[in-house]
């Protein structure tokens, strides 16, 4: 939090969020001391690549174990996204935004509370069920697209803020503020409605740790790696020189029961050949 007594490679952390931050680009360019006079809509884009503990929240063994069983091939991580506050977004769908994947369908991310959320610090709102196209249908980005096109994006913001609210409200789709505890998970699907709320009380942060994933055939890299059935794999570029990742991170290992369950699914699938 303190950039005076933070190694420098750190100021090479990019930031995103409103436009400020954006047209910073990286953490040394805020011109900040402490991370906390900036905290107002700032999220740390890809923590992964600099930490080795970011990155074993990422591939943390629940997050894993079911992509995997629901992509049917381990999944693979896009980006991570670490908010000290509520980002108050409006209301949208991942796959609009993150798509250089190569199956748009498979998207996929985790929202990781590093705190216990309070109800007045803008927690993450979603819509159940929104997520099915013949309930929600499509936004159009331009000439047909589902997804934005960056060059053209704030063309149609307001359409599409328009768009999603008309959806939840013709669809009968039913709110829900999520508000975990420390440590609890929640997986959506990639077109799954949902947004930051507004911060009530302004001294209250909203720490937590947002993961988007694919699977390993989408992931837009996935030629350069080896990979195991049943493991989930960071494929981002290569961590910055210095960055306090191990060169060679260790291969996430499944769990003692699930090694079991797959040796006896083995031995069943070669009996019953």
């Amino acid at each position: 939090m303190d950039l005076k007594a933070a190694p420098a490679l750190l100021g090479q952390i990019r930031v995103d969020g409103r436009a400020e931050h954006k047209e910073a680009g990286v953490l040394a360019n805020l011109d900040l001391t402490d991370v906390r006079d900036g905290l107002s809509g700032l999220r740390l884009n890809d923590l992964q690549c600099h930490f080795y503990s970011a990155a074993q929240i990422s591939l943390a063994e629940p997050i894993t174990s079911f992509l995997s069983e629901l992509f049917g091939t381990p999944p693979a991580l896009l980006q991570s996204l670490t908010f000290f506050k509520s980002s108050e977004q409006p209301l949208h769908q991942d796959f609009s935004y993150v798509n250089s994947h190569a199956r748009l369908a498979e998207l996929a991310a985790a929202w990781i509370p590093l705190e216990d959320i309070h109800p007045d610090s803008g927690p993450l709102i979603y819509y159940p069920g929104s997520h099915f196209p013949d309930r929600a249908g499509f936004f159009d980005w331009g000439n047909g697209s589902v997804v934005a096109d960056y060059s053209t994006i704030n063309d149609y913001y307001s359409s599409y803020d328009e768009y999603l609210r008309r959806v939840v409200a013709d669809g009968g789709f039913d709110s829900v503020a999520y508000l975990p505890k420390r440590g609890d998970l929640l997986i959506w699907h990639g077109a799954l409605i949902h947004g930051g709320s507004p911060i009530l009380n302004q001294s209250l942060t909203r720490r937590s740790y947002v993961c988007h994933y694919t699977s390993l055939a989408s992931h837009p890299r996935m030629d350069r790696f080896r990979h195991q059935e049943g493991f989930g794999f960071d494929l981002f570029e290569e961590p910055m020189p210095g960055a306090l990742v191990p060169n060679n991170p260790p291969l996430y290992t499944p769990s003692l029961p699930r090694r079991i369950a797959a040796k006896v699914k083995q031995m069943v699938f070669s009996s019953s050949n």
